[in-house]
């Protein structure tokens, strides 16, 4: 490809055609994640073509016509800021798990090199946290969808549930899985495992045609938590809420 660029998806590159990545503009911050190491051979290329006999994907953001090799992945999808965040997303997917992890629908706050991942349903306020948290001078890795693997490590995206809050990319120790709950002050309350893992496994993004088996996904997904502190945030739509992170991931805070 002669227009391409680069973005770093955890330990690993995504080389993508340009006009995919242009495309999706309106909707992904993949500026943020621009790579241009040499030294560095990308785990994946995503190319467009103008025709292309594929498996057909289809999704909420739209539909294309893919073809996955072991380091290509071949599309066919026509011009929209909602099918090139589509293209994308496939090639985070495809990238991620074969690094190990997996996608969560999530937010990720970090201080540092340490972080707390957010998850919730639509409306739990993953995207006010991430904001507030954002402001309050912490390290956002997505408000909306963040890597998690089994070692306890989480990577940012450039996917986004609000445009201001702007990912970033690399890979963190997650030291805190929280489930979000509103709340008039903030405090961690305890959360059993077994909740933890409905809630995560119920916001695992995947792509049905691309699928690791469930069991893997279930394997993945445990192993994380078994690295981490489980605990409900209970938090108000404050400026606040970024002091109490901060302190929580600095060792500071403390469960009810």
């Amino acid at each position: 490809m002669r227009d391409a660029v680069q973005l770093c998806c955890g330990t690993g590159l995504i080389r993508v055609d340009a006009s995919l990545a242009e495309m999706s503009t309106p909707r992904v911050h993949w500026r943020s994640f621009l790579n241009g190491a040499r030294d560095q051979a990308p785990l994946l290329t995503v190319r467009r073509h103008a025709s292309l006999t594929g498996q057909p994907v289809e999704g909420p953001l739209g539909r294309c016509v893919i073809q996955l090799g072991e380091k290509t992945l071949d599309v066919q999808v026509e011009d929209g800021p909602f099918l090139g965040e589509l293209v994308l997303r496939l090639a985070w997917y495809v990238v991620t798990t074969r690094l190990g992890g997996v996608l969560v629908h999530a937010s990720g706050i970090a201080n540092a090199q340490t972080a707390m991942i957010a998850c919730g349903k639509s409306g739990d306020g993953k995207s006010t946290l991430s904001r507030l948290c954002r402001a309050g001078g912490l390290r956002l890795l997505s408000d909306e969808v963040v890597q998690l693997f089994p070692d306890g490590r989480a990577g940012g995206t450039p996917f986004q549930s609000d445009f201001d809050n702007v990912g970033t990319p690399g890979l963190v120790d997650a030291r805190y899985f929280v489930a979000l709950k509103k709340a008039d002050l903030e405090v961690l309350e305890p959360l059993n495992g077994t909740e933890a893992a409905q809630l995560v496994l119920a916001q695992c993004f995947s792509v049905e045609e691309l699928a690791l088996p469930k069991v893997e996904v279930r394997r993945r997904l445990l192993a994380f938590l078994g690295r981490v502190e489980l605990r409900t945030l209970a938090f108000r739509k404050h400026p606040e809420v970024a002091g109490f992170v901060r302190e929580t991931l600095r060792g500071l805070g403390h469960p009810a």
